[in-house]
């Protein structure tokens, strides 16, 4: 007998999707409305979306039921997971070779999935593909546009990523909704790090490329919305502190070659980077958050969807 997918694993065709969406969320009604809508006005349509809802209480399941889609597929859990262990079940639960984590206040713009496909295909190689993205504020107003792969575009080598990672001080590739990566290449990496809370995408990206080459897109594809409820806001001085010791070994490991030059580049550039963020958040209307609130943000943290992005 043959084993069926439960249904969302197939395309409207009826044969298994070439990409699978996956979108983790939590307490995530006020937005995922858009991120879906964004998702299905795709110009590239063999996919599947599954949607993890992380034990929500508000309507985010609700809201996704609404949209009737067979491409969707909702899945749910019991107790609220930890935001590592989250992502690594949302890949797990989706079957297409190519995979997309999209956070469930993001956005993907139309031509996405069509070019990201295509630089995958073009280069059979590559663990990965990202593009640049812009940044959104929380009623989907551009802040800023065609942020990230700061020395990464066209295709590129592990050694070449790294240097530049090295060189930018943060993360130059971006978030998850900017990559689209090889499902084969997740499962050799081992999935998120469910140690690395802070690191969880840029740490990702490094062990993919042990697994193939990275390709880097001029188009901004992708919006990454800022808001004062997102994790970007929760976590930047402690993801901070962690991006620093994380560069600091890449920087002194042997193994990618990183050269004194670099490290020079990086200590110039990283404060100028921080001053840069600090302008797009505050373009956004997010100021210092007060130390209450702060507080109340952490609370919430291991199980909401938003790692910091950097240009």
């Amino acid at each position: 007998m043959r084993w069926w997918p439960r249904s969302g694993a197939y395309n409207l065709s009826g044969v298994v999707a070439q990409v699978s969406i996956c979108i983790p969320a939590y307490q995530a009604g006020r937005y995922i409305r858009y991120t879906l809508e964004s998702v299905l006005e795709q110009t590239f349509t063999d996919f599947e979306v599954v949607v993890l809802d992380n034990a929500s209480t508000d309507d985010t399941a609700a809201i996704v039921a609404e949209f009737g889609d067979p491409r969707i597929r909702l899945e749910h859990n019991d107790v609220v997971l930890p935001l590592p262990a989250n992502w690594n079940r949302a890949v797990t639960l989706s079957r297409a070779p190519l995979v997309k984590v999209l956070c469930a206040d993001d956005v993907l713009y139309p031509r996405c999935l069509d070019s990201q496909v295509a630089s995958l295909a073009a280069a059979p190689s590559a663990a990965l593909v990202a593009c640049r993205r812009n940044l959104i504020d929380s009623d989907g107003a551009t802040v800023y546009s065609g942020g990230g792969l700061r020395w990464l575009l066209g295709p590129r080598t592990r050694t070449d990523v790294v240097r530049a990672i090295v060189r930018h001080g943060g993360n130059p590739i971006g978030d998850p909704g900017s990559v689209l990566f090889r499902r084969k290449a997740f499962d050799a990496a081992g999935g998120f790090d469910e140690d690395k809370m802070l690191l969880l995408d840029i740490d990702l990206w490094v062990r993919l490329l042990d697994h193939g080459d990275f390709v880097g897109q001029a188009q901004s594809l992708a919006g990454f919305r800022l808001h004062g409820a997102s994790t970007t806001r929760m976590i930047a001085v402690e993801q901070k502190t962690a991006q620093a010791a994380m560069i600091r070994e890449l920087a002194t490991s042997g193994e990618y070659r990183v050269r004194a030059f670099d490290r020079l580049v990086g200590a110039v550039v990283t404060p100028v980077g921080q001053l840069h963020w600090n302008l797009h958040q505050s373009r956004a209307g997010l100021g210092p958050p007060s130390q209450e609130a702060d507080l109340e943000r952490r609370a919430s943290v291991g199980a909401s969807a938003h790692s910091r992005p950097s240009d």
